[in-house]
């Protein structure tokens, strides 16, 4: 079942707008984020085949979770889920009347199990606000990885490199030329390798090492039809007059570099441009769109230990604050420094609040059956 089944299917009992503009963070650039609840029906959990627990589209904007799924993230107190439950109503898409016994009681999910989950998931967007640099300076190029770029030459026969200063800087020449049986890459082989001319054979006891035997325009080729390294027979008349050397063929690092290349451009091709504007001009060094999640996570989560609700819509000095922060205009050391005092006060919150420490799960149980019963 995907988005389009199931709004047809008449099972969604809540729909809202959620996100930055639930928030009241967003802007002119934000997306627009969509949750909801939807209900399997009963008969479909005698199947042998198990009901759908979430349905999204490709970019995730618009996430429905079944109740069944809605009820167990709410235990576990997940900060995104908790919020659906205090949505403001301008943020309201539809709202059946059976998700009232669900609002109704929603004061049941509030446990200091919060706390936990809010401080998690605000250090998680630390590290994701500066782990995208990796990707906003370091991009790839738009030509994907090539296997040749992973191969590397033990050459013999009085062939040389070409790049000697290649060699130094890895400590592997002196006076004499090039220390013997050192790999250097392919691309820097002189005269220039090509493995189009060559055929390999596994060299006994050793991964991705091969001889390499040269045979010009007879040769089929090192890689061949999907890029694949195939190996032949070499015939003992070809052992001594046609190999070069061997050949190293680091096939892991290869794969990883054609999945870190697929990443990037998957990223680069579906991200918000203006929202590494930021970064790609070198004015900060982080995200700031996490940081300021960070901070919104650290608010609510103490808005949770001291009101028993969490914070979602923000007024005042608070969305200042959060928008300056999500504009770039508050030093991330100085962001650090709020979040440091934060999770002390967090902490002392904790030891204080008069909150259960953990959900009842017995009247949650029975809260979960009645939506059901009612359902059918």
């Amino acid at each position: 079942m995907d988005i389009n089944d199931l709004r047809k299917s008449n099972r969604i009992i809540f729909e809202c707008i959620a996100g930055s503009i639930a928030y009241g963070l967003n802007t002119p650039d934000s997306d627009t984020d969509t949750r909801g609840i939807f209900i399997n029906p009963n008969k479909e959990y005698l199947s042998l085949k198990e009901p759908s627990s979430q349905i999204s589209d490709e970019t995730n904007d618009i996430v429905f979770y079944s109740l069944k799924r809605f009820f167990e993230l709410l235990m576990t107190a997940n900060p995104n889920l908790i919020e659906l439950l205090w949505m403001p109503e301008d943020c309201i898409i539809k709202r059946e009347p059976i998700f009232d016994i669900l609002h109704e009681n929603r004061s049941l999910f509030i446990s200091k199990k919060a706390y936990f989950t809010h401080v998690a998931y605000a250090n998680a967007q630390i590290k994701k606000a500066k782990g995208q640099n990796k990707r906003v300076h370091n991009p790839c190029p738009k030509e994907r990885p090539s296997k040749e770029d992973f191969c590397y030459v033990i050459l013999e026969r009085n062939l040389n490199f070409s790049d000697i200063s290649w060699c130094e800087k890895n400590g592997w020449t002196n006076s004499n030329g090039v220390y013997p049986f050192r790999p250097v890459p392919l691309k820097l082989s002189k005269p220039k390798i090509d493995l189009n001319d060559y055929h390999v054979a596994s060299l006994e006891h050793v991964s991705n090492v091969y001889r390499l035997y040269y045979y010009g325009r007879s040769s089929k080729g090192v890689f061949r039809g999907d890029d694949m390294l195939v190996c032949e027979s070499i015939p003992k008349e070809d052992e001594w007059n046609k190999c070069d050397g061997l050949l190293i063929y680091n096939a892991n690092e290869y794969e990883r570099a054609v999945k870190e290349w697929h990443s990037y451009w998957d990223w680069v091709n579906n991200r918000n441009e203006a929202r590494w504007k930021l970064q790609e001009e070198k004015i900060v060094d982080f995200d700031c769109k996490n940081m300021s999640h960070c901070m919104r996570l650290l608010i609510s989560g103490e808005n949770i230990l001291r009101n028993n609700s969490p914070l979602v819509r923000f007024q005042g000095e608070q969305k200042d604050y959060l928008m300056a922060i999500k504009m770039g205009e508050v030093p991330y050391d100085e962001i650090m420094s709020v979040v440091e005092n934060k999770m002390v006060e967090l902490e002392k919150l904790y030891e204080t609040s008069m909150i259960p420490h953990s959900v009842d799960l017995k009247k949650i149980t029975e809260l979960y059956e009645k939506i059901c019963e009612q359902s059918i």
